[in-house]
């Protein structure tokens, strides 16, 4: 059996054939670009998404050993596609982090109900959502909103360009701040409120459910031997999290995805849309058989690119001639057992959790004539650090525990960098060794659906290797404590200044 997870992300796509066992078979990658329309203002044109999926297709399709039999999408969510019945898209889609509909959602959670509507939808009233994106089109571009026959996410756009009627996950469906969390339905109340017609929304069905096959010219086209079955996927942050460990049966094991931006995904038994997860903006929304949520800071490992374009451009240059890992080369000197002297809050593209503020910016407190480039580095990564923790504690007063952290992606490389999560968090920290975590979470999917295996956590099992674990060392950790009330303080503070001046 052969299974393809098909990885559609923000700035480019990837597709992965995976055989019966969850190991790698082929795969293929392109990107895109985003269009900047203004200061801060990104978009994407769906079209041009499609067209490179379809060249990773064909591209694996043409290395594979074996033909597909199944094939799953782990797509970006939150971003909303105007489109006609057919699927053409109406205009390029809006990126959830584009603050385009920062006063239209507000607004309409004021006259809603903030309560009630993070009860129904499991989602904060904010910019970054669909619907907010939907309200700024009804009232700056009325002609393209009267224009608009179906509104789509883009699972559901890429499985209609398959051939299929539209359909979407659960997890995906829930994004759109549309969807009614616990009846697994489009809510009638919000829809009501918009006003919106449910007709105008893909059908919502679970993850791991067989659409249809692949319409039998496009197949051949995509270079599959025979039309393979689709298979609903998931939200990409959904499907990241299961590829990368996360059992929605064990709430106290997070999986933490260090990459350009990182998030903390957690996984719940029940929904959990209590008073603190509202005030800290944590989602909650359906997963596979659970639900899910998740904190954000949008300035990870971006951090340490602009360190390595701005600062230390001649290391970068150096390491370019030498063959040596610049990151690893800037980090060495990173301490895990003691704090530096400077505070650093990582908000160099807004804040995320729990204030969601676009216009927060960075700051690094503590500099004087003597600090130096080492300095700044362990500022840097101390403050990634006091970050991930400060949402780890504001989860544990919403009522979930987390004890261990899995951590992967490119934060997660380094033993001192995850020796250094482990003090400040006082949480176990274990890398996580799986690659393409995305393409394989919508795989798994897809091996639930054709009987492979049971539930999706059991391809993550099936490929992971021995793991390592950091424990967090108390007396390192106590030396941190002051540094991180130090954090929590400038961090409010910055957000109380950000606020009263802008």
């Amino acid at each position: 059996m052969r299974l393809m997870g098909v990885d559609m992300g923000t700035s480019g796509c990837k597709a992965v054939v995976f055989d019966e066992k969850f190991n790698i078979v082929c795969d293929a990658y392109r990107e895109y670009a985003l269009s900047f329309v203004g200061e801060g203002l990104l978009e994407l044109d769906p079209e041009l998404v499609w067209e490179n999926i379809k060249q990773v297709i064909i591209e694996v399709n043409a290395k594979a050993d074996k033909p597909v039999n199944a094939l799953s999408i782990s797509a970006i969510g939150d971003v909303i596609l105007p489109l006609k019945a057919d699927g053409t898209p109406v205009r390029d889609s809006i990126i959830d982090f584009d603050p385009r509909g920062t006063q239209e959602i507000k607004q309409f959670a004021q006259e809603f109900g903030e309560g009630a509507f993070f009860q129904i939808t499991g989602m904060p009233p904010l910019f970054i959502g669909s619907l907010a994106k939907i309200l700024w089109i009804k009232k700056n571009e009325p002609d393209v909103y009267s224009s608009v026959q179906r509104w789509g996410t883009y699972e559901d756009f890429i499985v209609q360009k398959l051939g299929l009627p539209p359909y979407v996950s659960y997890s995906e469906a829930a994004r759109t701040m549309l969807f009614d969390i616990r009846d697994k339905t489009w809510s009638r109340q919000v829809l009501d409120q918009v006003p919106m017609d449910e007709k105008m929304l893909a059908k919502a069905v679970p993850s791991g459910t067989i659409l249809g096959k692949v319409q039998t010219n496009l197949a051949k086209e995509l270079g599959f031997a025979t039309p393979p079955e689709v298979v609903s996927g998931g939200h990409d942050m959904v499907c990241a999290a299961i590829g990368a460990g996360l059992d929605e049966r064990n709430s106290e094991t997070a999986v933490n995805i260090a990459g350009t931006i990182e998030g903390i995904v957690v996984a719940m038994e029940q929904a959990n849309t209590g008073r603190k997860m509202l005030e800290n903006s944590f989602p909650c929304y359906p997963g596979y058989d659970g639900y899910v949520t998740f904190s954000v800071n949008l300035t990870a490992g971006s951090i340490l690119r602009w360190y390595r374009d701005v600062i230390a451009g001649d290391t970068y240059k150096e390491c370019t001639q030498s063959g040596e890992d610049v990151f690893e080369k800037l980090l060495e000197s990173l301490s895990a057992d003691k704090p530096g002297d400077m505070v650093f809050v990582p908000h160099f593209s807004g804040s995320g959790n729990p204030h969601f503020d676009p216009e927060a910016k960075g700051v690094m407190y503590g500099l004087t004539l003597d600090s130096t480039r080492e300095d700044l580095v362990q500022a840097m990564i101390e403050g990634l650090c006091f970050e991930l923790r400060l949402h780890c504690d504001a989860f544990k007063k919403a009522g979930i525990d987390i004890k261990t952290i899995r951590s992967v992606g490119g934060g997660a490389k380094l033993d001192k960098q995850l020796q250094l999560k482990a003090n400040i968090t006082g949480r176990y920290v274990i890398r996580g060794n799986v690659s393409e975590s995305s393409a394989l979470g919508a795989a798994a999917m897809a091996g639930v659906a054709m009987g492979n295996i049971e539930h999706p956590s059991e391809a993550f099992a099936a490929v992971t290797k021995k793991e390592k674990r950091f424990e967090p060392n108390e007396t390192a950790g106590s030396g941190f404590e002051k540094a991180y009330k130090r954090f929590v303080v400038l961090s409010g503070k910055i957000h109380e200044f950000e606020t009263q001046t802008n």
